[in-house]
């Protein structure tokens, strides 16, 4: 009772010129073994939750949310609980890195995130408090659990061999949101919480946002990306719905082992086939000018003068010599590129074309152009790494017992829910 009083006690000082919020800010949201969660803390929670994941901030989709970001946050404190009894700190230069990468994921500028913080009247002490619980829980669960886990060579060649018996056949690139059910009362309001969010989403929110503020699965910090699975490794309850999904379509919640489940279908293609698309070329070209009105007798005339290219010129190096004979305008060179980032006009051109043999004269939006393939790169084996599978089989062990973990501490903790 000690930390609550003092607690009150800052609080009431520091919004005392304000009568409205020193009265929310006393209220008490939650007790967590003697720590408090107030009401300030739970709006702050909702408000950045709602701005950075697109929710539409209606009071209505407050109410029907704040249970499950109550429990978020209990969740948290019981993370830093347990890193402090654990003697595991997060130091200035942890959130320094965590803010910088999400900078960098959100392609904000140094400086991006305070912004947006300040333009969506956010306090900046929400933000940094969800990095401190995020960062510690990641560093406990990697000192306590990671050393527990031994991969050994023959689970790496059954996994492998597995794959190669399904290569060729359908894969799914799939997203989830996870909210677990730890007692079967809770089932109800849960799955109530779960179809909220899929309303949500449906309306446009941001998948990725809501799994990395929602769910409860190792996923989260990726956005909730389960990475390409192959159809005979989906699981049962996954089984039954993947294969008839559209491309982005979301369905759920549906009752998993683990708990209440999202999913959303992001991509399919074949196992492990090489692609067509994944092909590298190193290509050079001559770019005949072309104004975009040129008249009809330019045209001609440079097209004319492609063709001739085109049937003079052999090989790369023969192709750059004429280049600069003919005083023609930028490099020949346009460096290593894979099929799948060209222009379909230009895809269409190089597709079959041998190595070292111009192609015919191209009509591009800057002028006419004799491409000319230098080097050809198929794509090598696109079976997995023994250590990328070493390390898929590592973290799907490692969330496990992580929300094992979590589940221990919330049955051994004392939690008061005012709200």
């Amino acid at each position: 009772m000690r930390l609550i009083l003092s607690f009150l006690l800052v609080s009431m000082l520091a919004a005392a010129g304000n009568p409205a919020a020193a009265q929310r800010v006393q209220r008490i949201a939650a007790i967590v073994n003697d720590e408090v969660v107030s009401v300030y803390d739970l709006e702050s929670r909702m408000h950045l939750i709602i701005a950075s994941s697109g929710l539409q901030p209606t009071e209505q989709l407050r109410e029907r949310l704040t249970r499950q970001v109550l429990r978020g946050l209990v969740d948290e404190r019981l993370r830093l609980q347990e890193a402090k009894r654990r003697n595991v700190p997060v130091t200035s230069s942890n959130l320094e890195r965590a803010i910088t990468l999400i900078e960098e994921q959100n392609r904000l500028s140094k400086g991006g995130l305070d912004e947006f913080m300040k333009r969506n009247g956010i306090p900046r002490d929400t933000m940094m408090d969800q990095l401190r619980a995020q960062i510690a829980w990641s560093k406990l669960v990697n000192r306590q659990l990671r050393p527990r886990i031994t991969i050994g060579d023959d689970e790496i060649d059954e996994t492998l061999a597995r794959i190669k018996e399904r290569q060729g056949e359908l894969e799914y690139r799939i997203s989830e949101i996870l909210l677990t059910v730890d007692r079967p009362e809770q089932d109800a309001e849960i799955r109530r919480t779960a179809g909220r969010l899929v309303d949500e989403l449906r309306k446009g929110a941001r998948f990725a946002a809501v799994a990395q503020q929602f769910s409860q699965a190792a996923s989260a910090s990726t956005g909730g990306d389960l990475g390409w699975i192959q159809a005979g490794a989906l699981g049962d309850e996954l089984a039954k719905r993947v294969p008839a999904m559209k491309e982005g379509e979301i369905v759920g919640p549906f009752a998993t082992p683990g708990g209440l489940q999202v999913i959303r279908l992001d991509g399919k293609r074949r196992a492990h086939e090489a692609s067509e698309d994944d092909v590298s070329v190193t290509l050079n070209q001559i770019m005949l000018p072309l104004a975009r009105d040129a008249s009809p007798e330019t045209l001609e005339a440079q097209t004319d003068l492609a063709r001739t290219i085109s049937a003079t010129v052999s090989g790369c190096t023969d192709l750059a010599r004429t280049a600069r004979e003919a005083s023609i305008p930028g490099s020949p060179e346009l460096g290593k590129l894979r099929l799948r980032d060209l222009s379909p006009t230009i895809r269409s051109a190089i597709q079959g074309l041998a190595v070292g043999k111009p192609s015919e004269p191209v009509k591009t939006p800057v002028g006419i152009a004799v491409l000319m393939v230098c080097d050809r790169e198929e794509p090598g084996n696109a079976l997995p790494k023994r250590e990328e599978i070493e390390l898929r089989l590592l973290e799907t062990r490692l969330g496990m017992m992580a929300r094992r973990y979590m589940r221990d501490l919330r049955n051994a903790a004392v939690v008061d829910l005012r709200v």
